[in-house]
C-alpha cells in the first residue's frame, strides 16, 4: 500500500514540474514588407533573426513557419490592426500557438556614401550605411487582441554603418551588418514579453533569523538557465475590482543561481527578501520565480 501512495505521489510530482516547464507555443508569421523599401531576401534574414531569439531561449514550441502562410493571409484581410477575428484564433489554437509573432520591416535600406576627393591622389572612398526599422507585434491567441508593438531599430537609431569612409563597402555587407546590429534588442524584446517562470520546490537553507539563503527552483538546462543568472520572486494573488478579477504580480524577492543541477532543477542563493520568501512559502502562497529583464 504504501509503495503505492508513493507512486501515486510520484507521479503528481512529476506532472506538477512538467506542467511548470510547460513551453510556450509561439507561431511567426511571414514578415511583411512594402516593394521597395526592404528586399524580400532580407525580410527573410531579419525573420530568421527573429526566430533566433525565440529558439536559442529553449522555453518556446515554434509554430512549423510552413503552416503561418495561411494564418498569415487570413490575418491580412483584418481590416483592424490591434484585433484579429475568430477564424484566425482557431487557426492559431489548432496549431498549438499561445502567441503569434506579426513582423513588418519598415525599412532595409543601404544609401551610399562617397569622401570627398584625396587632395594629393583625387580617390574617392566609397562606403554605405543601412537604414533598417522593424515592428513587432506581440497577439494573444486567447483573445485575439495585440498585447504589445515596439519598433526596433539599431543602436543608436535607424541608420546604421560606420564613419564616412570606414563603413561597408556593399549594399549587401551593410544591410547584413545592420541585421546583426539588431539583435540584443530582439533578445531583449523576447526576454521582457515573454519572461520564464518557475515554481520553489522547496527551501534548502536557512538562517537562525529564518531568512531563506538557498533554495532549488524547477528549472533547468531544459530552459537555457545559467549559473550566476538572476532571478526574481513574485507573490501571485487574484485581486477583485469592480466586479473584475485580476492578477497581481508582488515582487517580494531576488536569487543568483549558483548551479544548475540538470534539464529540470537548480540550485539559487537569496539576495534580498529571505524572510518574507520563507514565509510565503510556508504559508503556502502561489510564488513564481521569473526571469529578469
Amino acid at each position: 500500500m504504501k509503495k503505492i501512495i508513493l507512486s501515486i505521489a510520484l507521479i503528481a510530482g512529476l506532472n506538477f514540474f512538467a506542467s511548470a516547464q510547460e513551453k510556450t507555443g509561439v507561431g511567426i508569421m511571414p514578415f511583411s514588407f512594402v516593394q521597395g523599401a526592404a528586399s524580400s531576401q532580407d525580410v527573410n534574414s531579419i525573420q530568421e533573426t527573429v526566430i533566433n531569439a525565440f529558439v536559442k531561449t529553449k522555453r518556446f514550441n515554434i509554430v512549423d513557419r510552413s503552416k503561418m502562410d495561411a494564418l498569415k493571409k487570413e490575418k491580412d484581410l483584418q481590416k483592424s490592426e490591434d484585433f484579429i477575428d475568430g477564424s484566425v484564433i482557431a487557426q492559431g489554437v489548432s496549431l498549438g500557438a499561445n502567441f503569434l509573432i506579426s513582423g513588418h520591416v519598415i525599412s532595409a535600406q543601404a544609401e551610399r556614401m562617397e569622401t570627398a576627393p584625396d587632395a594629393t591622389t583625387g580617390k574617392v572612398t566609397v562606403s554605405y550605411k543601412a537604414k533598417l526599422s522593424i515592428q513587432l507585434k506581440v497577439i494573444d491567441v486567447a483573445t485575439g487582441q495585440v498585447v504589445t508593438s515596439e519598433t526596433i531599430e539599431p543602436k543608436g537609431g535607424s541608420a546604421f554603418g560606420g564613419m564616412m569612409g570606414v563603413g561597408p563597402s556593399t549594399p549587401e555587407a551593410a544591410i547584413t551588418k545592420a541585421i546583426k546590429g539588431i539583435e540584443e534588442k530582439v533578445d531583449d524584446f523576447v526576454n521582457k514579453n515573454f519572461p520564464a517562470t518557475f515554481p520553489i520546490v522547496e527551501i534548502q537553507e536557512k538562517d537562525s533569523k529564518g531568512n531563506a539563503t538557498k533554495i532549488m527552483i524547477a528549472g533547468g538546462t531544459a530552459f537555457n538557465l545559467q549559473k550566476g543568472q538572476k532571478l526574481k520572486v513574485v507573490e501571485v494573488s487574484i485581486i477583485e475590482v469592480n466586479g473584475k478579477k485580476l492578477e497581481r504580480k508582488k515582487d517580494i524577492g531576488e536569487l543568483k543561481i549558483t548551479k544548475v543541477e540538470d534539464e529540470n532543477f537548480s540550485t539559487c542563493s537569496v539576495s534580498s527578501g529571505g524572510i518574507e520568501i520563507n514565509a510565503k512559502f510556508e504559508a503556502k502562497a502561489k510564488l513564481l520565480v521569473i526571469t529578469k529583464d
